[in-house]
């Protein structure tokens, strides 16, 4: 019996060790103050045990020193009446004892296989709060494209509407060095179109390999030169959000958290085609002619932007000129809102 006892008393006095230890770390199993209440409740009955057998054996006891100064029991009769008493509630203590015993395995055992599970758990919580070091996005641009053009003279035959690029694109973007970095390298495929109204009922054509601006010989609604672009284009990025921790410390690590800039370049391809809307006896038509016009179709160039969480400012500057030969040197200029998804 005292073996059971001493074995539960040290069972619980491990219980209430690890109660302290297991939830000074905040960790999301069972409560502290949940699992700590079931340890005391364990307790209490024990001592509630002990001491209702020990009171119960106390008062058997008593009566029996009666009996014997009554003469109704002999010393012989008493101590062996004794001995009984003494083993009877002996073995009631060890019986109800074992049964508390039975209870703190069983609670020891849901710890174990709690800290097994949280191990587990953690682990898989843990990767959700570190962002893959590569992963794949997508993108949707609009925005204004605008020719700059080295000429003042020729300025003015082209104008471009509020919104005259579009985009979409696929890529990827990777952290470099430790995952606790700040710098990424974006890489993007991408295409790009750019709108441009060409004014006075003028039109481009390649004359002796040089492409000149011509008048057109009958009314045009519109006149327009329009480019395709297939771009790859590269980014070295800085992320300035700010490294979190969740509320059991651990490091959070996600990128366009806040503000980010980035800076690179790109080269691609260009198509180009010339547009004209007219009408001929009430009948609208348009006529959408693509080739080369002496256009330079290996284009590259520079760009930057800005940005916010899935939104950004970015403006890219085409270093190659529109045409080979032309009139005036012309460069493609845009300002572009870009919305990411990843």
């Amino acid at each position: 019996m005292k073996k059971v006892i001493l074995t539960t008393v040290f069972l619980l006095s491990l219980l209430n060790v690890q109660a302290q230890v297991l939830f000074n770390d905040k960790r999301p199993v069972q409560s502290a103050n949940e699992f700590t209440r079931k340890v005391n409740d364990i307790s209490y009955d024990i001592d509630v045990i002990i001491k209702t057998n020990k009171d119960k054996l106390a008062e058997e006891l008593s009566e029996i020193e009666k009996k014997v100064a009554n003469n109704e029991l002999t010393k012989v009769e008493a101590d062996k009446l004794r001995n009984e008493k003494a083993e009877f509630y002996a073995k009631q203590i060890e019986d109800e004892t074992e049964k508390q015993s039975d209870k703190i395995k069983t609670l020891i055992n849901n710890k174990i296989e709690d800290n097994i599970n949280f191990s587990s758990d953690m682990t898989a919580y843990q990767k959700q709060l570190i962002e893959d070091r590569s992963f794949l996005m997508a993108e949707y641009r609009f925005g204004n494209s605008s020719l700059m053009i080295d000429n003042s003279v020729y300025k003015d035959y082209y104008t471009s509407g509020f919104v005259s690029s579009g985009g979409v694109g696929i890529g990827a973007k990777t952290r470099i060095g430790k995952p606790t970095s700040h710098i990424y390298w974006k890489t993007m495929f991408d295409a790009t179109f750019h709108f441009f109204k060409i004014n006075d009922d003028k039109t481009f054509e390649n004359v002796n390999n040089e492409t000149v601006l011509v008048d057109i010989d009958f009314p045009v609604t519109k006149s327009r030169m329009n480019f395709t672009e297939l771009n790859w284009s590269n980014y070295l990025e800085y992320d300035f959000s700010k490294r979190k921790y969740d509320e059991f410390g651990n490091l959070i690590i996600k990128s366009r958290q806040s503000f980010y800039a980035g800076i690179g370049g790109f080269i691609g391809y260009s198509q180009l085609n010339r547009q004209l809307e007219y009408e001929v006896d009430g009948e609208k038509y348009r006529q959408t002619t693509a080739a080369k016009f002496n256009s330079n179709q290996f284009i590259y160039g520079l760009g930057a932007y800005v940005g916010y969480q899935n939104f950004s400012l970015r403006t890219t500057y085409n270093l190659n000129t529109v045409f080979k030969r032309s009139f005036a040197d012309q460069n493609i200029f845009n300002v572009s809102l870009v919305i990411e998804l990843f």
